[in-house]
């Protein structure tokens, strides 16, 4: 009995190590940067590429390509400065945080059409299209560089229960909260 509880309760990881030996039954992964500043899984270490030492994408990318049916995704705090291609082929993900990265551009978020939550504080983004994520209900793009406001002609993104916080962002100087 105890063999089909844990079969039916979502495998999260921590790791990428962790994450890749689950593959396709990884539904979360949580991966925080170290505390004390040490080297953590997305920290590059193939002398050939431009990030060595850094934050880098290609750990996450392979393992991501491994994960199909990952439902949750925080890369939050990874001072990333882009994110990988292979993120929108989870076609399953309802949640991401990416927030407090070095991000610009979220336009591969686009291909995530289940997506019902996208945080996204304390990057640099400066536009947002979410046409066509008729799931997505959240968004906080707080702290970014938004200087006007979100187009929000997405279709069902307009529903009662629809949330988007933009606080921090130039284009709400001035808007009493």
């Amino acid at each position: 009995m105890f063999s089909k509880l844990c079969a039916a309760s979502p495998a999260s990881a921590t790791q990428l190590v962790e994450a890749s030996r689950l593959g396709a039954q990884a539904q979360e992964l949580v991966l925080k940067p170290s505390s004390d500043g040490s080297p953590t899984d997305l920290t590059c270490v193939n002398m050939m590429c431009e990030h060595v030492g850094g934050p880098c994408i290609c750990k996450l990318a392979r393992c991501l390509s491994k994960t199909p049916n990952l439902k949750r995704l925080d890369i939050s705090g990874n001072k990333l400065g882009a994110l990988p291609e292979t993120l929108g082929d989870l076609s399953e993900l309802t949640h991401l945080d990416v927030s407090g990265n070095a991000l610009t551009d979220l336009s591969i978020v686009k291909r995530l059409k289940k997506l019902v939550s996208l945080k996204a504080d304390d990057n640099m983004v400066t536009s947002l299209d979410a046409e066509g994520l008729d799931e997505l209900a959240e968004i906080s793009l707080c702290r970014n560089a938004f200087k006007n406001y979100p187009d929000l002609s997405w279709g069902s993104l307009l529903s009662p229960s629809f949330n988007i916080r933009l606080d921090g962002n130039p284009c709400m100087e001035g808007v009493d909260k």
